[in-house]
């Protein structure tokens, strides 16, 4: 795994070398190739197969000359020996140093609102005993690991094809800073669009509901109680605040929470249209 610093004079995030994934992809390529550490160090000027053992192992890094050599003979780059794949670097850098990254971060959760289609996560449900139960677990880093995780990588999953072709053809990985923006403006964009959509209005609109706190202020509340009956109604009804206020509320709750529920319907029914014409599209290919 890749892992990053930030620059504490420009806010920029370093990348730091995993020699023991360099030693492994160099391992990878020369079991491929069907040569021992002997023949690949006599092929680029090592006087022996210690320094190749030490690489393999991840006790130590190959310099820069010699890297270049271990590249060249195998006809890869050396970014592929440092970080792996472009498609595995991107995706490194948006899972590291991406979330630590302020746009990024709210881009990222802004597109999860608009795209999930898990109940807990949309309705930022993730820590109830429901949640609890569903996962097997109660530490809420397991929890999290359980739910959030998976959903944050699916995102990044995402978007991250779209950044390597812009960057198929380049003879060096861009810096992270510059992955990390490409990602931000994919994601803008994609926001854009999918807040147009179906989906992308269901999921706000449900986000919005949550944010209501529709039960919460009906539980037994002394200052809520003591404030509206001192300030609500004619003075000669003034005891007659607080019920009043809950009696209307009540009401409210009851409207809002039959609209949630025939939403809920209306987005049953059209993912199983969605997922009825997907599996249509399969067959109709595989025909």
């Amino acid at each position: 795994m890749l892992e990053y610093t930030k620059n504490q004079s420009g806010g920029e995030i370093k990348l730091q070398i995993d020699k023991q994934q360099v030693g492994n992809r160099i391992h990878q390529l020369r079991i491929a190739a069907g040569l021992s550490m002997a023949k690949l160090a006599s092929a680029i000027g090592l006087a022996g197969k210690s320094t190749i053992n030490d690489w393999e192992k991840g006790r130590t890094l190959a310099n820069a000359d010699r890297l270049a050599k271990v590249a060249a003979y195998f006809d890869v780059s050396t970014n592929y020996l440092l970080y792996g794949s472009l498609t595995e670097y991107v995706t490194a850098v948006f899972q590291n140093g991406g979330l630590n990254h302020s746009e990024f971060n709210v881009l990222l959760w802004e597109y999860v609102d608009l795209t999930t289609t898990n109940p807990n996560i949309l309705s930022s449900d993730l820590f109830s005993s429901a949640s609890q139960t569903e996962q097997g677990v109660s530490d809420p880093t397991k929890i999290a690991a359980a739910l959030i995780t998976p959903t944050i990588n699916n995102a990044i999953r995402q978007i991250v094809p779209e950044i390597v072709q812009h960057y198929q053809q380049t003879t060096t990985y861009p810096e992270p800073q510059a992955v990390i923006q490409a990602g931000c403006y994919v994601f803008r964009h994609r926001i854009q669009i999918i807040r147009r959509t179906f989906t992308g209005k269901y999921n706000r609109i449900v986000r919005l509901l949550d944010n209501v706190d529709l039960y919460e202020k009906l539980q037994p509340d002394d200052d809520l109680k003591a404030y509206l009956n001192q300030t609500t109604g004619p003075k000669t009804q003034v005891q007659n605040g607080y019920s009043l206020d809950e009696k209307y509320q009540r009401q409210m709750n009851k409207v809002i929470t039959e609209f949630h529920q025939a939403l809920n319907r209306i987005n049953d029914a059209y993912q199983a249209e969605l997922m009825a014409c997907g599996q249509g599209q399969a067959h109709s290919a595989a025909d």
